[in-house]
């Protein structure tokens, strides 16, 4: 059995030896139990109908065994089909800057996005995607979407642009990447535990009338036109005026500030500034002449919709995010060759008004990777939870060009019902066809999205057990063959928790194992090492103290000015001026 031993160097160290009975008693119990699965997996393709397991797929992926017939199986068809080979092909055109060596021996980190681990107890088979794979991930909430996430941020090899709900992923993930390079937090709305350390002007550059009209364009389209018939006409026409109004103030030298208050007060201002800049785009001119003369009820419409895309211009706070001094906004063409890390932080992901900024500026990093002589390299990635709220970006369109300007999409969202809500339901059909990576966790319990992942899996083709003919119940079995899906609509709910569904291009399916964020190695030893991120914390924002007093005020008699007997107005009244028309 076994006995106490002290070290004689150590008295003081005292160590357990264990006998020979213990030794083999923990061999035959270690035997025993590979045995036991061995027999429960021999019974399972015995005594139930060929290639169908009496064990449900749950069952399976809980013990680690191979899914099923029609998934991936064997080690051989997991590394050919889901592994590194695949990646390090594509990486010939993802990262040209990489040698031979470099992708045959070098960290797998520089080339490859890394899913989750296949079935299987001793050093199951990782499943990856290469860089040029648009990938898609859906899970319901607290169910590891975040945390797969913040894996993928620490292993990308260059600059990454993440959003985030109230900073979730700054604290996963902003220690060691600020290793690589610097990290940059926009919280204009000042929510979680880290405030913002770079402000952002949408205003800068927008002297070139095409900049302009990219800009107003993605700000416009991630609002909505809910309760306005025809809300696409409303949109056009908001997003053309938005652009000349852009295209205005930064001629002038203003901010968002200025472009608010023409749209809250209909101001001849911008023609003035259109008109006396010789550099001013003829068209911006024409098109705020245009707006001016519209009829009420038509340019009500439009300033509502211009309304509902500025709103965050009310907030105070991100106002001053957005409104910085020349030259003291974050340089986004910098950010695009460098390896460092951009959060994007909003409060809500139902509420928030900062959706159109944040598109803004995705859609000027896509732009400025696009248009550069040579793709990024290493890519830039885009890290995008709750894309169909946050950043509701045209990830369908995008998906035909982004592998080709060094851009890497992962987009996380809870449901498909909320991209089809974003985007209506042929468009949230288009981006599930675009994504070649899907990756689905389970307890989804969503209709739609668990005939598409039945859909997708297809059929295999299984031999069933039948009485012969001419016995009855009773007779001896024959055998036949019919048609089962893969991946049962329901085993999509039962599987163990964290776990997931993998579909890749036309690789069989897997389910995977999905990664951790907080439980990485780097991560824990980082952590026990003191390492934290060196980022300022919000501050409390002060609430100004009511002044009941004005309540019981009297209500002033307005008159419009120049009226005979018109009172005077206050001293902070701006009055609009009369609209005047310029002649064509």
């Amino acid at each position: 059995m076994s006995s106490l031993v002290t070290d004689p160097a150590s008295p003081q160290l005292v160590f357990l030896r264990f006998g020979p009975d213990l030794r083999y008693l923990y061999a035959a119990a270690a035997a025993t139990l590979i045995l036991a699965i061995t027999v429960a997996a021999a019974r399972s393709r015995a005594s139930a109908p060929a290639g169908q397991g009496r064990l449900a797929v749950a069952a399976r992926v809980r013990l680690r065994l191979s899914p099923g017939p029609g998934f991936a199986r064997g080690r051989w068809a997991l590394r050919r089909q889901h592994g590194l080979p695949a990646a390090r092909r594509s990486a010939r055109r993802t990262r040209p800057s990489l040698s031979w060596r470099a992708r045959r021996f070098g960290p797998w980190q520089a080339y490859a996005t890394f899913i989750g681990w296949a079935h299987g107890w001793l050093a199951p088979a990782r499943v990856y995607s290469g860089f040029d794979s648009l990938l898609l991930e859906i899970a319901p909430p607290q169910r590891g979407k975040s945390a797969a996430a913040a894996g993928r941020i620490i292993d990308a090899p260059g600059p990454v642009v993440a959003t985030s709900i109230r900073g979730d992923l700054i604290a996963a993930t902003a220690a060691l990447r600020q290793l690589l390079g610097e990290v940059h937090v926009f919280n204009p709305e000042g929510a979680g535990k880290y405030r913002s350390t770079v402000r952002i002007d949408l205003v800068a550059g927008c002297q070139a009338m095409a900049a302009a009209v990219r800009r107003a364009g993605y700000m416009v389209e991630a609002t909505t036109a809910q309760g306005l018939e025809d809300g696409s006409f409303w949109q056009d026409q908001a997003s053309m005026i938005l652009a000349a109004l852009l295209h205005a103030a930064s001629l002038a030298g203003g901010t968002l500030r200025e472009v608010y208050r023409w749209v809250l007060d209909e101001s001849t201002q911008p023609l003035q500034i259109l008109s006396g800049h010789p550099a001013a785009a003829d068209g911006a001119l024409d098109q705020v002449r245009q707006y001016l003369r519209l009829p009420d009820r038509t340019r009500s419409g439009i300033s509502t919709t211009l309304l509902r895309t500025l709103r965050f211009m009310q907030v105070p706070e991100i106002a001053a995010m957005l409104c910085p001094a020349p030259g003291e906004g974050l340089d986004l063409a910098a950010l695009l060759h460098s390896r460092d890390t951009l959060y994007l932080v909003a409060s809500d992901a139902t509420h928030s008004p900062v959706p159109p900024v944040f598109n803004a500026i995705l859609a000027e990093l896509a732009y400025l990777a696009r248009a550069a002589p040579a793709r990024p390299d290493p890519p830039l990635t885009f890290e995008l939870d709750e894309v169909a709220n946050i950043t509701p970006i045209p990830a369908a369109a995008w998906a035909t060009w982004a592998a080709g300007a060094g851009i890497r999409m992962h987009l996380y969202t809870q449901s498909f019902a909320q991209l089809a809500q974003r985007w209506g339901q042929l468009g949230a059909e288009a981006l599930w066809q675009a994504c070649d990576v899907k990756i689905v966790h389970t307890w989804s319990t969503e209709d739609a999205l668990c005939r598409l992942l039945e859909a997708a899996c297809g059929l295999v083709r299984v031999r069933t057990r039948t009485p012969a003919p001419g016995r009855g119940t009773a007779g001896h079995p024959g055998e036949a063959h019919e048609y089962r899906p893969v991946l049962p609509y329901a085993a999509v709910r039962q599987l163990p928790p964290g776990r997931a569904v993998v579909i890749r291009g036309g690789a069989p399916p897997v389910i995977v194992r999905t990664e951790q964020g907080w439980r990485r190695a780097d991560t824990r030893r980082h952590a026990r090492r003191g390492g934290q991120p060196i980022l300022p914390a919000t501050r409390p924002q002060e609430v100004p103290a009511p002044i009941p007093a004005l309540l019981t005020a009297p209500e002033p008699t307005w008159t419009a000015p120049g009226t005979q007997g018109a009172p005077a107005q206050p001293a902070n009244h701006t009055t609009a001026p009369p609209p005047i028309w310029p002649a064509a």
